[in-house]
């Protein structure tokens, strides 16, 4: 579980708040890298959340990303192009040798390889449609008082 936290600058409908929180080492690796936007200063980050606790527009509030919606993106973002990129090789290099092709075993498998990798970022692309918004969004678990949570904490 990662924590951040920051200040509702914006709320959209009654279950979705937008946070200003300083940016973390874990924004690079995200997930929901299309739920956050970089802030005007380049340090803080804008995040839509879930607003189950009813938080205010200036209130201080601590979000949690669950572990589990992180892992699940990683997996999706690096390990199925890997995947994808050695089941092509190896595909390759299974058809290189059961047929007589006159191409270069090597280059057969670097073409199956590399087309099975860019094949599972148009995949990805195209089922990351079909899961809802706010499945990679995280929540936020507690309104803080005031003077837990200073302007310089959330990238002001």
């Amino acid at each position: 579980m990662m924590q951040e936290k920051g200040t509702v600058v914006q709320l959209q409908g009654r279950q979705v708040a937008v946070i200003s929180c300083r940016k973390s080492v874990f924004c690079a690796g995200c997930a929901a890298m299309g739920l956050c936007k970089v802030g005007e200063d380049g340090r803080s980050m804008l995040v839509q959340t879930h607003n189950l606790l009813g938080a205010a527009v200036g209130d201080k509030v601590r979000m949690i990303r669950r572990a589990g919606t992180f892992l699940l993106g990683l997996f999706l973002l690096y390990a199925v192009p890997l995947l994808a990129l050695i089941a092509g090789g190896v595909l390759g290099k299974l058809i290189g040798a059961f047929y007589a092709l006159h191409i270069a075993p090597n280059l057969l498998v670097t073409i199956f390889g590399l087309t099975f990798m860019v094949g599972s970022f148009f995949i990805i692309r195209i089922g990351s449609r079909v899961i809802p918004l706010g499945a990679f969004m995280p929540e936020i678990i507690q309104i803080l008082p005031g003077e837990e949570c200073s302007e310089e904490q959330h990238g002001y």
